[in-house]
């Protein structure tokens, strides 16, 4: 899927992704599932954001969101992680990071990824066989659907009418679409992102590396493209820890 400028897309739908530092498992308990749900919940008015599906996996974490300012997204995500995080943090007794990266989310673009990212979503406990049945996880929206307790204007919204929508669900639920899995490492998309921003600005890394600002850029939108770690990053760059935190500050 071709690369887009945030300010340019033209769609209200994305797929986020949220994952542990380290690939921690910061959902392991269900008071954690709970808590973050419920910040989920607690939030999704106040940035007008319309959860269409979620499923809250031990290290990591899915959801389907709908809405008509990208800005909202951000804003959300970044409300509900770092509450979380403090929560966690607190529990746990530990300090620093919670999660690996701020969140990495996908547009989506058609009806058909639209349909078949819902039963991705779904299918994540099953693939990771903890359950062998989307409909024996508690922490998605599987059962929410197929008993019924979506909101009525969420189901308009996917499938145009509130009625008559559980053969679509049944009938994607059987097809899963292969969608690239952010949770794993993309190592192999380092290279490719890295030779489009020198590309892009016509110089190479180590004249990229010698302008801050513009270092700093190609950090973050390596980050944000690959899903990669900044520390996973700096090594591959070869940049000090000291140096890489100087720059992201």
């Amino acid at each position: 899927m071709p690369r887009i400028p945030r300010s340019s897309l033209e769609t209200s739908f994305f797929h986020i992704i949220v994952q542990g530092l380290n690939k921690e498992k910061i959902f392991n308990k269900e008071i954690y599932m709970k808590k973050y749900l419920q910040l989920i919940n607690d939030n999704k008015k106040e940035y007008d954001i319309k959860v269409i599906s979620y499923c809250i996996m031990n290290n990591h974490a899915h959801l389907l969101i709908y809405t008509d300012k990208t800005e909202n997204m951000s804003n959300f995500m970044q409300k509900i992680n770092s509450t979380y995080g403090n929560y966690y943090n607190f529990m746990e007794n530990r300090v620093g990071y919670v999660f690996r990266n701020r969140f990495v989310s996908e547009p989506i673009y058609s009806e058909e990824y639209l349909l078949n990212c819902i039963s991705y979503i779904h299918n994540n406990p099953v693939k990771a066989g903890i359950v062998e049945k989307c409909n024996e996880y508690r922490y998605s929206t599987y059962n929410d659907y197929i008993q019924n307790n979506i909101e009525e204007d969420i189901l308009k919204l996917v499938f145009g009418s509130s009625k008559n929508y559980l053969e679509q669900i049944n009938y994607v639920h059987k097809n899963e679409y292969k969608f690239k899995d952010y949770v794993k490492d993309n190592m192999e998309d380092f290279d490719k992102i890295l030779r489009e921003f020198e590309n892009k600005n016509n110089k190479s890394i180590e004249e990229i590396k010698k302008d801050k600002k513009l270092l700093k850029k190609c950090l973050m939108e390596i980050q944000e493209r690959s899903g990669l770690s900044y520390n996973k990053i700096r090594i591959k760059l070869n940049i000090g820890k000291h140096k890489m935190y100087t720059i992201l500050e």
